[in-house]
């Protein structure tokens, strides 16, 4: 069924925008949480995520919402920590 220039241009602007914008993000957001020690086995990952897509543009999908699990486990993680960080600095304030 053919659209409108307007409505094609749309379509392909949120395609390109969702592909690799979108996961080149959600990479970004998630570097930042992650020990420089295993920064260097991290970019192989991010590498071939990107390969995988590249190769099966189908596969885009499932890799962003596995991306998605993944960013929410390590902020999951990193609130669990900062309330126990929390919990001792109040426990040591209280001793005091």
């Amino acid at each position: 069924m053919p659209v409108s220039s307007g409505l094609q241009k749309y379509f392909d602007s949120q395609y390109k925008k969702k592909s690799k914008g979108e996961m080149g993000q959600k990479f970004e957001d998630l570097a930042w949480q992650i020990d420089p020690a295993f920064m260097q086995s991290f970019e192989a990952f991010h590498d071939k995520l990107l390969d995988i897509v590249d190769e099966n543009p189908q596969a885009e999908e499932m890799v962003v919402e596995e991306i998605s699990n993944l960013d929410m486990k390590l902020k999951n993680s990193g609130r669990k920590h900062d309330m126990k960080k929390a919990a001792a600095i109040i426990r040591s304030s209280e001793n005091a």
